[in-house]
């Protein structure tokens, strides 16, 4: 299989075709490709990963990339803006999402367009799926306490309830999509992430010493990379670790990774307070930003992964623990069940449950190589490859669906 990539006429945006023998009708699908040029997010990753893969499982298809940075079109349109507008990133991403996109497309005559992301255009000749990751703002309030949020929320969930069909990556999600947004069940499509194919135990001995010197780590660690937002609860995670840690193996430290996102302190209440209050500054270290091969090495050293968050639409940095082959403790709820199943400890996001999971955990060595060897076997069950299978059969039936709506209203 020859996979090419060109550029397509009247049109900077990036198209990928792969050569094949094959006869099957050619499926033309042009996907929304913003997230390739914003700061790296789970949507971002969700996203490569995805455009890796389809020309590997679809060969003959065409999948059509299209960058709001390259759009020439855009660019146009951004140019018209007031000037007090054009540098204002949220317009600019909210324009691309209602009109942008489906117009950089419609030039191509794709048969499909594909939004990774909850968005979708104002209105669209060409039928659409739409993935959409959780329901999280819809069900925490925190997410949705201002007023551009809610409108835009708003506004999004009437747009996107027009897709054929709607991916997203866990039951859970789906129940919530349901149940929440009203999305009929009948167009909902589970497509499971993974951990992309680095996260493995072997380590870089020289990383790992690096960053042991880096961050005084000089006996066994946990490790939390999940968010600092208020759902993923890393406060419960610090509570109960100050409770125990004179009960752990000496010279345990909780290492949590990554910053805030934005200032609001209603998504993102500083953790810096509650460490002090607790008197455990010494043992609590926080890294801030932490680069891929920085956090693929904390992984894979790490006595233990611990994450008490209570809204996951999928919950993929669990799962990239287990790839490394280092045990996790997870808050039983939403999509950790069904991601992690037995490969981990489920429990109840409470202080008293999770402290006692990490003193059981890292007090016995026997159980820790027992859940490393489920969390590998467990991790091999997802694919990325896998996705892009489900996600090209939901594409094309997508298709399917359109035409045979088409027809039925002609005649």
């Amino acid at each position: 299989m020859c996979r090419c990539l060109y550029y397509a006429a009247r049109s900077s945006d990036r198209v990928w075709r792969t050569e094949s023998n094959e006869q099957d009708e050619l499926v033309r699908v042009a996907i929304d490709g913003q997230f390739r040029s914003l700061p790296p997010s789970g949507t971002g990753t969700y996203l490569e990963q995805l455009l890796d893969e389809l020309p590997r499982v679809a060969p003959g298809d065409e999948f059509l990339v299209i960058d709001p940075a390259r759009s020439e079109r855009d660019q146009r349109a951004r140019r018209l803006l007031p000037d007090t507008l054009k540098n204002d990133a949220r317009v600019r991403r909210l324009r691309w999402e209602t009109v942008g996109f489906e117009q950089a497309a419609r030039p191509l005559r794709p048969d499909l367009l594909h939004i990774p992301s909850f968005a979708a255009p104002l209105r669209s000749e060409t039928p659409f799926v739409v993935t959409i990751h959780d329901a999280i703002p819809f069900v925490l309030p925190a997410y949705q306490a201002s007023l551009p949020m809610r409108a835009h929320l708003a506004l999004m969930r009437r747009t996107t309830s027009r897709a054929t069909l709607v991916l997203t990556p866990s039951e859970a999600a789906a129940d919530d999509l349901n149940r929440v947004l009203g999305i009929p069940s009948e167009r909902i499509r589970v497509t499971p992430e993974a951990a992309d194919p680095r996260f493995a135990p072997a380590a870089s001995r020289q990383l790992r010493s690096d960053l042991a010197e880096r961050y005084g780590l000089h006996g066994p660690y946990i490790f939390n990379v999940g968010g600092l937002d208020v759902r993923k609860r890393v406060d419960l995670l610090i509570e109960a670790f100050a409770l125990v840690r004179h009960r752990l193996p000496a010279g345990t430290k909780l290492l949590i990774g990554g910053k805030a996102h934005s200032g609001n302190p209603a998504v993102y209440p500083p953790i810096e307070p509650l460490i002090a209050e607790l008197g455990v500054g010494n043992d609590v270290i926080l890294t801030g930003w932490l680069g891929d091969d920085e956090k693929l090495a904390l992984y894979q050293a790490a006595a233990a992964y611990v994450t008490p968050s209570i809204y996951e639409g999928f919950g993929l940095t669990p799962l990239e623990a287990m790839a490394c082959g280092t045990p996790v403790i997870a808050a039983n709820r939403t999509s950790f069940p069904e991601v992690i199943g037995d490969a981990g400890l489920l429990v109840e996001p409470e202080v008293g449950p999770l402290s006692r999971a990490i003193v059981r955990l890292l007090n016995d060595p026997a159980l820790q190589r027992e859940l490393s060897d489920r969390g590998l076997a467990r991790a091999g069950q997802f694919s990325w490859r896998r996705l892009a299978e489900q996600t090209v059969s939901a594409y094309r039936e997508a298709i399917e669906l359109a035409r045979s709506t088409t027809h039925r209203e002609k005649h």
